[in-house]
């Protein structure tokens, strides 16, 4: 009887140990289109172009997942952060009217670096890079790596501070395509000759 009591009890305790030691995992919030971003391509009066694959660095920490103290984030498209890089550009081009899925020119890239830090009290922050690659047809026009770095504030709590640093992820990918938009040689390889 003793036996079967401690058995009742142990289930239980080993699964909430279970749910401590691993932790939560979520989603990524969706990718919202910047109305800067978009403005940008707007005025900048470039040729519609596709959004090709974007991988990530062989290798790379927190391609597939990124590690939020006890909680994790995973991309809400694909099957890690270059396709949801990929889907944040291809929105910026759709709402901007400039995505051609038929287009010769193609935006594609690999996502270098993908790294969060929720761990901070006083101030948290969080490092994109990735590699933008434009070609028409087999020409290549453009290929450089643009990288920002994104400070918000900390919070000792993890409840504040992991939806925090999950909110800013998208920000993070707007800054980084803000970059890539500010680039004159970007916007020249999108014009047709």
């Amino acid at each position: 009887m003793q036996s079967k009591r401690s058995m009742s009890m142990a289930l239980p305790l080993a699964a909430l140990t279970c749910i401590f030691l691993v932790g939560c995992a979520g989603p990524a919030p969706n990718y919202a289109p910047s109305i800067d971003n978009v403005e940008k391509l707007k005025k900048a009066d470039v040729s519609a172009a596709k959004v090709g694959v974007f991988d990530t660095k062989a290798g790379m920490q927190n391609a597939d997942t990124i590690g939020l103290r006890a909680a994790s984030l995973v991309s809400p498209v694909g099957k890690n952060y270059g396709d949801y890089l990929a889907a944040a550009l291809r929105a910026e081009l759709e709402m901007a009217k400039l995505h051609a899925p038929a287009s010769p020119l193609e935006v594609s890239g690999r996502l270098l670096q993908n790294n969060i830090n929720a761990g901070g009290i006083k101030t948290n922050d969080g490092v994109l890079e990735a590699q933008f690659v434009v070609k028409n047809g087999s020409e290549l026009r453009y290929d450089k790596v643009k990288k920002i770095t994104r400070q918000w504030d900390g919070a000792f709590a993890g409840a504040v501070a992991i939806p925090q640093a999950a909110n800013n992820y998208p920000l993070m990918v707007q800054q980084l395509l803000a970059e890539l938009f500010a680039d004159p040689d970007f916007i020249r390889a999108l014009k047709q000759r």
